[in-house]
């Protein structure tokens, strides 16, 4: 079966995601109205463009997204240039033109485009981002793009779980293999357009249940053209019983310097364009910590306070406790081989740092994890236009990305301590010494080839089919550091529960067949996706005793996915959309290879536990993909010629969704395994407002999500965290609200340009999120069947421009959250709310600082208040 499934794809052009549109229309006789033939039509400062056919038709393939001049030309007929034409990605420009006969010999006519308001072509919800549009809301980061669109929960695309997201860039996935994450924030000064797909999406896209986020990077022009941006601030709140520290103003405490450039190689100028940018970025963050202790440090305590003895060597500063720092360098190199020809190349680099908040060290700061990461990805895109009618686009990627996890990275550091500095102290109290002892490293190289063939196979048919090939190395190491009787600090041996270690080699191939039909006014959207997932991976041949049970090699599946739009114009300014489709996506590398050696551990940890995931949880290569079939309808109508409206209502079903069975081996341990055995259903319905800014107005877009998202479990590790709490808790059967499931959310921006200044104001308002009610006083626990208080959030843009000759300098502020609102992240069960644990009652508490300090959180909330300012200078030869 594997066999014939290989040779199947083998037969196959190679595939990618889209990343250029089209441009279609009709040159007549303005006079008399018929079709003229054998007119040149020329995109101005490309090499594309086209001829009409005896019935005035024509077609420009591939053409980057952007805004063109377009030429219409023949001999006897006064040209005609229409400007200001756009092209979006996988949508077709309608452009037409009337030529009259020539009076003036070179004398040709200028037209501002009209685009139209409400692109006909659309057959599923989808938000398209240009560059100018991403300047003008002046977004810092792909993620605030991404999170305006509606039906989108802090990454959650219409209710789906996180990691259901494929992010794209210029036709080559940028998912980490090992997490789902996305690899790289493509800076937003990188961004030529970004396509955000929450509905459902054509079968050239797989690996996805639930979006496509598709990017195309800048390219370089026949000019020169750079930016230089210079930013610093920090975080101005009135919180001060809620954030330590916050009220200590560093006008370096958030800093990015950021530099791009881009335009011709000096002496290739025809041939050879590149566009780079690089980023410095550091935040000390809003949650701090005090160093009065250090990790060396012993204390004990008692029910009696002067019993107490405290060991305290540290030098009391005020220590940042969720720093990060990230340094990218992006870049895109275009060669024109020739006028069919052409080569891209792109790079990215990024190397991040960070370190999560834990209230356990907020008064031993040192004691807490590093995080590192470094990653790196090379991609080549060739592109080859063979006639008019057809192109290929081939694409071959290599990324790597490792990640590191300590407290010290070497593990015979010195400043280590035994565990019962750590566990001296009791539970809910803060740490007076010891620190975290696993030490976490993983890595994956990802190698992919995959290319694109479309054809116009006639004037109404677009044709697109191929396949890809997708192989990751996923290296991983982790282990618990302990002291032997000698008090001298060890590694576990490789058998022992506390070192794991795999090294596995996944593949990944699909082929899929994509046909657009554009009959008339109403547009089809149809194809099949083929999708088959080899694990490389081991499973025991029986459960009774797994470290003792032979191995056997993981089975491989394999999938069918049909997709089908539709788009019919209801009106010459309306069209009704309808859309359906299957949609596959293994899981997560993490849940197939987790505790390698299939380990069951009969000590119930104390004191310093393992990860959480990590604690008797089994992998299983064998997981199947989990699917979801997705439909939706909607209309789009254009109230006048700058105002539309979009109302869409949409349905999932969502099945074999990763979650876990409770199991036990003949020697007592109780060991969960991961199954394909959750589902969830999503149900909304969204209304959107958009109006198109126009010089010196005013522009808007407002949209309404109201939303159901339920299923039996929101984490894949739920069975495991019921079974484990005290008493344990009966895993739901039936569906309750998810734990992101937000039933009203309302998104708002508002862009305008006055006097040279630029001002967006960005809202997000939405309804609380679940939570599961428990505490003493209250018996009748149902999951999430309480709501956590709404939450609402304001952002602040204002640039003002300064032109000298192709100069631009433009000094900026930027708010986030600016009406300094606590919005609960997180909520104690017995309150509903971050601000007070009603259990706290119930409990003695014996510790440094008070028991009230210690249910303060101040990462149950989002950042407070954040005022940066800034300045940049740009120049632009063009101008």
């Amino acid at each position: 079966m594997r066999i014939a499934i290989m040779a199947l794809f083998l037969q196959c052009s190679i595939l990618s995601a889209g990343t250029s549109g089209k441009i279609a229309g009709r040159v007549i006789d303005g006079e008399t109205g018929e079709p003229l033939i054998g007119v040149n039509i020329i995109v101005e400062g490309t090499s594309h463009g086209a001829a009409t056919n005896a019935d005035g038709y024509y077609t420009i393939l591939n053409m980057m997204p952007g805004t063109y001049s377009v030429r219409a030309s023949m001999i006897g007929y006064q040209a005609v240039v229409q400007q200001n034409v756009q092209v979006m990605i996988d949508l077709t420009t309608p452009l037409d033109f009337e030529l009259t006969t020539e009076v003036l010999a070179g004398q040709e006519v200028i037209v501002i485009a009209k685009m139209p308001t409400v692109k006909k072509d659309v057959t599923s919800t989808s938000f398209r981002v240009s560059s100018d549009e991403i300047e003008q809301l002046q977004v810092q980061t792909l993620s605030d793009i991404v999170n305006l669109q509606a039906g989108v929960v802090e990454g959650h695309f219409r209710g789906g779980r996180a990691g259901e997201v494929m992010y794209i860039v210029d036709g080559i996935p940028m998912n980490d293999a090992y997490s789902g994450d996305n690899l790289f924030d493509v800076e937003s000064d990188m961004i030529q357009e970004v396509e955000i797909i929450s509905g459902t999406f054509n079968a050239e896209y797989g690996q996805a249940m639930s979006g496509i986020v598709n990017i195309v990077t800048k390219e370089g022009q026949k000019h020169y053209s750079g930016k230089l941006s210079f930013f610093s601030g920090d975080y101005l709140s009135s919180h001060t019983k809620t954030f330590m520290h916050i009220d200590h103003i560093n006008p370096l405490s958030v800093s990015n310097l950021q530099m791009s450039l881009s335009g011709p190689l000096p002496f290739m100028k025809e041939r050879i364009s590149f566009s780079i940018l690089g980023r410095v970025y550091g935040n000390d963050g809003w949650q701090y910590g005090r160093r009065i202790f250090r990790p060396q440090d012993f204390s004990t305590f008692s029910d009696n306070p002067e019993e107490n003895v405290i060991q305290s060597t540290g030098d009391s500063t005020y220590v940042p406790m969720n720093p990060s720092e990230i340094k990218t360098l992006q870049g895109k190199i275009s060669l024109k081989v020739s006028q069919r020809d052409k080569i891209n190349y792109t790079f990215f680099y990024e190397d991040e740092y960070h370190r999560d908040f834990d209230r356990l060290f907020k008064y031993n700061p040192d004691g807490n994890y590093h995080h590192e990461s470094n990653s790196y990805q090379n991609g080549l895109q060739y592109t080859r236009m063979f006639g008019k009618s057809t192109f290929l686009t081939a694409n071959a990627s290599e990324s790597f990305t490792e990640y590191s996890q300590y407290v010290y990275k070497d593990p015979h550091d010195p400043r280590y301590v035994p565990i019962e500095h750590l566990t001296q102290n009791n539970s809910n109290g803060f740490s007076t010494g010891g620190m975290r002892m696993w030490h976490h490293f993983r890595n994956n190289r990802t190698r992919i080839a995959k290319a694109d063939l479309r054809s116009q196979f006639t004037r109404s048919q677009t044709l697109g089919l191929g396949v890809s090939y997708k192989q990751c190395r996923l290296w991983l190491h982790e282990y618990q550091l302990y002291f032997d009787e000698n008090d001298e600090i060890r590694i576990p041996s490789d058998s022992s529960w506390y070192n794991n270690s795999y090294t596995r080699k996944p593949v990944e191939i699909a082929a899929y067949i994509q046909d657009k039909l554009e009959l008339g006014e109403m547009i089809i959207n149809m194809g099949v996706r083929l999708d088959y997932f080899d694990p490389n991976g081991e499973v025991p041949e029986y459960f009774y005793d797994t470290q003792g049970a032979p191995k056997r090699e993981a089975k491989t599946s394999h999938q069918w996915s049909p997709r089908i739009g539709i788009a019919y114009p209801i009106s010459d300014q309306g069209v009704i959309h309808f859309s359906y489709g299957h949609f596959f996506q293994v899981p997560n590398y993490e849940h197939l290879y987790i505790n390698p050696d299939f380990e069951v551990n009969l000590i119930q940890l104390k004191g310093d536990q393992p990860p959480r995931g990590r604690y008797n949880i089994m992998g299983n290569a064998e997981l199947k993909p989990e699917k979801t079939v997705s439909y939706e309808i909607g209309i789009k109508q254009a109230i006048t010629s700058n105002l539309t409206i979009d109302i869409t209502g949409y349905n999932k079903d969502i099945r074999d969704l990763i979650g876990q069975i409770t199991m036990q081996n003949i020697y007592g341990g109780k060991f969960w395994r991961f199954i394909n055995r959750d589902y969830a259903n999503v149900k909304g319905i969204t209304v959107a407002l958009e109006m198109l800014e126009q010089p010196g107005s005013v522009g808007f877009s407002v949209d309404y999500t109201y939303q159901s998202a339920t299923g039996n479990a929101s984490d894949p590790m739920d069975e495991s965290k019921n079974q484990e709490s005290d008493p344990p808790i009966q895993s739901e059967k039936k569906r309750r609200p998810l734990d992101w499931d937000q039933t009203h959310s309302l998104n708002m921006s508002m862009t305008t340009t006055q006097m040279g200044f630029h001002i967006s104001l960005i809202g997000k308002i939405g309804s609380g999120t679940p939570y599961t009610r428990e505490s003493p006083y209250y018996n009748n626990r149902i999951l999430n069947g309480e709501r956590k208080p709404m939450t609402m959030t304001f952002d602040l843009n204002v640039t003002k421009d300064f032109f000298l000759n192709s100069w631009i300098i433009s000094p900026f502020m930027k708010i986030t959250n600016l009406l300094d609102r606590k919005n609960n992240r997180e909520v104690y069960p017995s309150s509903g709310t971050a601000d007070y644990n009603y259990d706290m009652v119930f409990e003695t508490y014996r510790g440094y600082k008070t028991q009230e300090e210690w249910y303060t959180q101040p990462n149950f909330y989002d950042e407070p208040r954040k005022v940066i300012i800034g300045c940049s200078l740009s120049f632009d030869q063009k101008r």
